[in-house]
């Protein structure tokens, strides 16, 4: 991929000097194709193979993380941002599956839907795990200047994960879904706890505007959310999907590896701090399991790594 600076779109002062290449997603209602080209394998096991080396505590070249605070505020606000992108759009399937259902959902559906709430609870507080000072100095005038309104209720890729778990609660006993249900509250904890740091006054972008969260969000809206986030719509093969994920999280882990996550703010489930590493690559042992089982192979399981804060 080639790195594409952000450079050009932020206000004067606050210009970040990190890259970010594009993260290329299909809409949120197709799901990836399947893999035709012979090298796509090969791009998630390099993935995978970088991921192994991060959890060892040395991060692979190509993901050393920024050494800056400013930089590095900006470079987890959209490597963040982009695995949740993923994230977001596994949970969804998940949870559809698991609302397809008729008869109780195996416990195996039921836990994956939890993981990649957990998941994205740590990528919401990697994301925003700068102080609120560096929020409000370096982050916010970024985004405010790509939209005085701007907004995560612009993020086509969330919209259908609440729908999904609406469903899923109506069609199944809440004693199915229990571990379900916790990841869901920790996660209104995490989101909560982040936002309340972040921004003291409560009042966000879209508030400040004059707008309202419930309001509908236009495809303009869209379309410009994914554009400051380099996102690019398009046709996705499964493994390639899969692969761009892994990278992400594997510039968070190296990140985390070397500078740690912050403190726990207020309110915030400590497991996600505790646990955060194990959290993030929880999901990639199941890809991993996937495409060993497709290749007829052992996965070669992930470090174990706890962080210390």
């Amino acid at each position: 991929m080639v790195s594409v600076s952000l450079t050009g779109s932020a206000p004067t002062g606050c210009a970040p000097t990190v890259t970010v290449p594009p993260l290329l997603l299909p809409m949120p209602d197709q799901d990836p194709a399947d893999c035709s080209h012979p090298d796509c394998p090969d791009l998630l096991r390099v993935e995978l193979s970088a991921l192994r080396h991060a959890l060892t505590g040395e991060p692979p070249a190509t993901h050393v993380p920024p050494s800056g605070e400013a930089d590095r505020a900006r470079h987890r606000w959209f490597i963040g941002h982009h695995a949740a992108f993923v994230v977001w759009q596994l949970q969804a399937r998940a949870l559809h599956a698991v609302a397809a259902t008729p008869e109780p959902p195996a416990q195996s559906a039921v836990s994956w839907a939890a993981t990649l709430y957990d998941a994205y609870s740590v990528l919401f507080l990697y994301s925003g795990s700068c102080s609120p000072e560096l929020y409000a100095a370096v982050v916010r005038p970024h985004i405010s200047a790509a939209h005085p309104a701007f907004s995560g209720a612009w993020a086509r890729d969330y919209a259908a994960v609440p729908a999904a778990l609406r469903v899923v609660r109506g069609r199944h006993p809440a004693a199915l879904l229990a571990p379900l249900t916790r990841a869901v509250r920790d996660n209104q904890r995490a989101h909560m706890a982040v936002a309340g740091k972040l921004v003291p006054s409560g009042a966000s972008l879209l508030q400040q505007a004059g707008r309202h969260p419930a309001d509908i969000t236009t495809t303009a809206e869209h379309d410009l959310y994914d554009a400051y986030f380099r996102v690019h719509r398009r046709t996705v093969c499964r493994l390639g999907y899969e692969a761009q994920l892994v990278r992400r999280l594997v510039q968070c882990v190296s990140d985390i590896m070397v500078h740690g996550l912050g403190p726990n703010p207020d309110g915030c489930p400590e497991r996600f701090t505790h646990d955060a590493l194990s959290l993030l690559t929880a999901p990639v042992e199941h890809i991993a399991a996937q495409q060993a089982q497709q290749a007829q192979q052992t996965p070669t399981p992930l470090p174990s790594k706890e962080l210390t804060t």
